[in-house]
């Protein structure tokens, strides 16, 4: 029996896993080829599902802590060495600069990386820019290939790497059988997440600066100012969880938005909503859109790195300006007052997600890509 290439697939957080790895994970472990393993940091909170691969906890900071970082590497050195692993994939800023310099130590054959969108990009502050930029730089001396989620970043990702055959488009995808399964099986439990009647509304992300998630607020706020009735359901956690509870209550939306933090039943949620809607200033490539799509739900979006490749506005959804809270909330109410238009939207969406968006293509790309970096062909 032939020896399957073992991969391992860092992240900084087991949120990350769970939610943005873990369907692709289960999918690349499947192929008869490879033997796929998850490293991230420990869960963030109780009850939070198992990953769908073998999982080892390795901790590490989101933000730069020196002395822990260092800490960080020589744990996953170490683990690394003992595993024997074929390849590294890395994922998410952090994990991948730890696991570039953890991977070179160890000499492991092939150290990769995706880029779920570039950690710096147009409109940040100038100096974290800079900062990112050159920490990326510096990771990509170690590495020996890239993949990146959307196209837009291929030139960025080429000037990393300073070569264009060590960058890969890899696209993303869902498993869209599977969604629809479980939106089905979780439907009931979810609608219990709605707070009261009306449109349900709903935004699946990290509570995070770049997700723009006050925005959201406004948009609810501003719909409220113009008759709608709306019953929305924030899923998801992060640093300004807080800060944006706080938020809601001064704003007086209690009654009609629900942050409900991580959710095991993302998919019902999704299935239990009339429109999902994504706030961010960029994005790789969404993949709760791509799961909207999927379960047939028109989006509302803002009109981003990575969203544009993903909606077609007018089509299958809306693309609006970032930051423009009454555009958003207009095309919502278009949504709204036409329940033919969301239908068909919805279906406009399913049928571009079965096209494009098939996880089963992204991962052939993946292991196609690592037989050939190892010269396994």
């Amino acid at each position: 029996m032939k020896k399957p290439i073992k991969v391992v697939h860092i992240a900084t957080t087991y949120q990350s896993i769970v939610t943005i790895l873990d369907s692709k994970l289960k999918t690349l472990d499947k192929l008869e080829d490879l033997e796929v393993t998850a490293i991230s940091s420990s869960p963030e909170m109780e009850g939070m599902r198992a990953p769908a691969v073998t999982h080892i906890c390795v901790e590490m900071a989101r933000s730069i802590k020196v002395l822990a970082d260092l800490k960080s590497i020589w744990q996953l050195c170490k683990i690394l060495k003992t595993k024997k692993f074929d390849i590294v994939h890395s994922h998410t800023a952090k994990a991948g600069f730890i696991t570039a310099v953890a991977a070179k130590k160890a000499g492991v054959p092939l150290i990769c990386h995706t880029y779920h969108g570039l950690p710096f990009f147009e409109g940040q502050n100038r100096a974290r820019y800079c900062t990112y930029r050159l920490l990326e730089k510096l990771a990509c001396r170690f590495r020996n290939h890239v993949f990146t989620q959307n196209k837009r970043d291929m030139p960025a990702c080429v000037k990393l790497m300073s070569s264009t055959t060590k960058v890969s488009y890899e696209g993303n995808g869902v498993d869209i059988e599977q969604v629809r399964q479980s939106g089905d099986a979780q439907l009931i439990q979810a609608l219990q997440d709605f707070p009261n009647k009306g449109i349900k509304l709903v935004l699946l992300n990290r509570l995070e600066p770049v997700k723009r998630v006050d925005d959201f607020f406004k948009v609810v706020d501003r719909l409220r100012e113009n008759g709608v009735e709306v019953s929305c359901v924030i899923a998801g956690f992060g640093v300004l969880e807080s800060e944006l509870r706080e938020k809601l209550e001064k704003m007086r939306l209690n009654d009609y938005i629900n942050m409900v933090g991580f959710t095991n039943h993302p998919h019902g949620i999704i299935a239990a909503s009339d429109i999902v809607v994504l706030c961010s200033e960029k994005e790789g490539v969404p993949r709760s859109i791509m799961e909207a799509m999927a379960l047939q739900k028109p989006v509302v979006a803002t009109d981003v790195l990575g969203t544009q490749e993903v909606v077609v506005d007018g089509e299958t959804g809306f693309l609006t300006p970032l930051g423009n809270t009454d555009a958003m909330a207009e095309k919502i109410m278009l949504l709204a007052e036409s329940p033919s238009l969301m239908e068909k939207m919805g279906q406009a969406g399913y049928e571009k997600a079965r096209r494009e968006f098939d996880e089963q293509n992204v991962c052939k790309i993946i292991l196609d890509t690592y037989k050939q970096l190892l010269g396994k062909n």
